[in-house]
């Protein structure tokens, strides 16, 4: 397979963590915090290390926290095109190899990252002792809006993906400007993450190139996560942000309100689930994160 446009020299300062030799391929890990379970975070779709703070900062006061930059994000080198989320789990365990991670942790998964938990915790339920998905990716959503709207989504979504193409090829030759991504930085995350985040972005092809393909394969990965069935009795909390919106248009709002219509079933994978909905965005974690802290600090009472 084709690595991610592998580039010799990035100019994204220094990491926030350290990196992890997995199978010769450096992994951006920040570890806070001390305490058993072991929360590990599993990033959205273009989400970082970065992206994670203040929250990391709050939950590492209750008990050991772990992020980390999946292959091509950040400061985590990249792997191949071959980006699903069967890939992106295996390669999540052989950096809890690498780390000799051998105790059950709970999977705090956003977004594109429930996909991913989701099939590690069904490949490797020893290794998960509870599993919360956050506003993740409904496993059938990008399959369900594509029949629904044969005329509009796909086209839409092969847009959307050659402006994400162009990006990458940009940054490849040092010529994305932060004009060409206003619309990807809100006002909000420059004014928290400011230039080190931006740097991230306009630097890092292999960032647009990681996203690229994890669209390539959306249909896919779903297919896959289906494919696992049911995860038996483990803890898990499905968190459903119940004001996410995603325009005016009854199109938009057909697409809003399928989104968190799938998150519910989602609790139907375990007998020992909940649902918890949070007046907040999609990234409920930023808008609302006491609530998310609640949500873990109740798993690990259960589990303990």
């Amino acid at each position: 397979m084709a690595t991610v446009f592998p580039v010799a020299s990035l100019d994204l300062g220094e990491p926030l963590g350290e990196i992890i030799d997995v199978d010769g391929r450096g992994v951006h890990v920040v570890e806070m915090g001390k305490g058993s379970p072991t929360v590990w975070l599993e990033n959205g779709w273009l989400g970082t290390t970065l992206g994670w703070q203040p929250f990391q900062d709050m939950l590492a006061e209750h008990t050991r926290v772990c992020a980390y930059d999946r292959a091509g994000i950040a400061w985590s080198d990249p792997s191949d095109t071959y980006r699903t989320a069967e890939k992106e789990a295996d390669e999540f365990a052989a950096l809890l190899d690498a780390r000799d991670e051998d105790d059950p942790v709970i999977l705090l998964a956003w977004s594109g990252g429930g996909p991913v938990a989701q099939i590690f915790a069904a490949d490797h339920p020893e290794r998960v002792a509870g599993l919360i998905l956050m506003d993740a990716i409904p496993p059938g959503y990008d399959l369900w809006a594509t029949r629904t709207y044969p005329d509009r989504y796909p086209y839409e979504w092969q847009d959307k993906l050659e402006g994400i193409r162009r990006f990458a090829e940009r940054a490849s030759k040092r010529k994305l400007r932060e004009s060409d991504i206003a619309g990807w930085i809100s006002p909000e995350t420059a004014a928290r993450y400011g230039a080190r985040y931006k740097k991230l972005l306009l630097n890092n092809p292999n960032y647009w190139w990681t996203y690229y393909w994890q669209n390539q394969y959306i249909i896919a990965s779903g297919a896959q996560v289906q494919s696992r069935g049911t995860l038996g009795d483990l803890p898990l909390a499905v968190m459903v942000a119940t004001a996410d919106g995603r325009g005016d248009d009854a199109y938009q709002r057909s697409l809003a309100e399928m989104w968190r219509a799938m998150q519910y079933p989602q609790a139907r994978l375990s007998s020992r689930s909940r649902v918890v909905s949070v007046a907040a965005g999609h990234a409920l974690f930023r808008e609302q994160p006491q609530a998310v802290i609640d949500v873990v600090l109740d798993m690990i009472a259960e589990i303990q």
